[in-house]
């Protein structure tokens, strides 16, 4: 009598997470965001972009690519994007090598390019 009634218990256990997995799955899968815009990132997602382009400025130095590539991220001011993702990397840990690839990318971006970019963009 008591291993049937930890038979069925067992039972109603499998059947509950078969019929969970089965809605989760099949019924109601969640679904990803359609056109989420890159400026609702979090600031660690933000970071590690700035950090992608700052590798590529590193090895192809070229400050209005690198301007349009940190508009992408965040519509505001691309110099403060850098800045802040610089102060976060710096708080968080990131590796010496990586600090340097963002601070250079601070460091040599072109200003004249950067003022002529921000009259071509209207913010200017």
């Amino acid at each position: 009598m008591k291993s049937r009634r930890i038979l069925f218990f067992l039972l109603a256990i499998a059947l509950g997470i078969g019929a969970g997995l089965a809605f989760g799955w099949m019924i109601m899968p969640p679904k990803a965001p359609v056109n989420a815009p890159m400026k609702d990132l979090r600031v660690d997602y933000k970071t590690d972009l700035v950090l992608m382009v700052a590798e590529s400025f590193a090895n192809h130095p070229d400050s209005e690519q690198a301007l349009d590539q940190l508009k992408e991220i965040d519509p505001g001011d691309p110099l403060t994007l850098i800045g802040t993702s610089l102060s976060y990397a710096k708080e968080i840990g990131y590796p010496s090598a990586d600090l340097k690839l963002i601070e250079n990318l601070l460091t040599n971006i072109d200003l004249e390019v950067y003022k002529q970019w921000k009259l071509r963009k209207g913010d200017g």
